[in-house]
């Protein structure tokens, strides 16, 4: 194990259910000589989507299971990718009961609930805190924390995926065109510009994959729109693949799903149209796909027609798109951590 403050230390991981193992920075961590323990909220997730009520009931429970053993945390490593907030909390109320540990946040999202202003104060507060770095996805998130505390350590390490793509053969839902744009998710995107979209080309079919936590209807006049809701992560990706443009159309600057998407559809090679924000436009930097403005359906509509109406230029884009994505893998993610975390 490389020297560090931190080596010989014992690094605690706190995530969400027990099923998903230890991240791939514990197991380098334990497989070169250090102690890893795994904390968790729940043994595996259940059917569906956590809606907010769900996650916050989540996120009481982490609080009460972690904040009874404050012992745990105390002069060691604790890596919480899951349940932030009420770690934060704990971490603050116990102040110097966990002496010198040092806590690293990942996959931190806030969402809509950021631009809050009781959300922002009680950042402030639980912000307050040398002992926490929050490692952010994009570059665009750290002006946001640094204006909530000084004391915060921000680093930006890319979000990275070890996403491997279906066999092309694996069969899609009956019922679709042969050719169409494909857009998804469940959270941060921007379906009604979509809507306005598919209105503009109506010539052109759409099929949209969203959540039945969504509150979005598809308007009556577009018969040329299909939204399907709650697929499986293996139909989803097989309705990707038979898509001949993707578009991923965030709302806001804030990554998660919207980062996912754009993972997956340059693992599969498909011409991409993107929202212009730091949490996704690195991985399409070089041509890799064309970007359009936040919420501007002139500048969307335009890099749409580009990628319809040219078919060497959507094989450039998906072969470019597929390159850069060998950028954001885990191996590729390793080293990054390691280096933030002095391990």
């Amino acid at each position: 194990m490389a020297s560090s403050e931190h080596c010989g230390k014992t690094m605690v991981v706190l995530n969400q259910y027990k099923s998903y193992g230890l991240p791939s920075v514990a197991e380098w961590y334990a497989a070169n000589g250090g102690e890893v323990r795994l904390l968790y909220i729940s043994e595996a997730p259940k059917p569906g989507f956590l809606s907010k009520k769900r996650l916050l009931c989540e996120w009481a429970k982490a609080f009460f299971k972690w904040a009874v053993q404050p012992l745990t945390f105390r002069n060691r490593v604790v890596y919480c990718i899951s349940a932030q907030l009420p770690f934060m909390l704990i971490c603050r109320l116990a102040g110097p009961a966990l002496g010198n540990c040092r806590v690293y946040f990942h996959n931190f999202y806030l969402h809509e609930l950021g631009r809050k202003p009781l959300v922002k104060r009680i950042l402030k507060f639980l912000l307050a805190d040398s002992r926490f770095t929050i490692l952010t996805q994009s570059e665009g998130e750290i002006g946001y924390y640094r204006a909530l505390s000084s004391k915060v350590n921000l680093k930006f390490i890319p979000f990275c995926s070890d996403f491997t793509p279906v066999a092309s053969t694996h069969p899609k839902p009956t019922g679709l065109p042969d050719s169409y744009v494909f857009t998804g998710g469940y959270t941060n995107r921007d379906y009604p510009l979509m809507f306005r979209l598919a209105g503009r080309f109506p010539d052109r079919h759409f099929v949209f994959v969203a959540s039945s936590l969504n509150a979005i209807e598809c308007p009556p006049s577009l018969t040329n729109v299909t939204l399907m809701r709650d697929l499986p992560k293996d139909q989803f990706e097989a309705v990707l693949t038979g898509a001949e443009v993707v578009i991923v159309p965030l709302r806001e600057d804030v990554g998660a799903s919207g980062q996912m998407l754009a993972v997956s559809a340059a693992r599969n090679a498909k011409p991409v149209v993107y929202t212009d924000l730091s949490v996704i436009n690195y991985f399409f930097s070089d041509g890799a796909g064309i970007p359009y403005s936040l919420g501007d359906l002139d500048s969307l509509a335009a890099g749409l027609q580009a990628l319809l109406s040219d078919p060497d230029l959507r094989e450039r884009c998906g072969r470019k798109a597929l390159e850069r994505s060998r950028n954001f893998t885990m191996d590729a993610q390793l080293p990054l951590l390691r280096d933030v975390m002095g391990i």
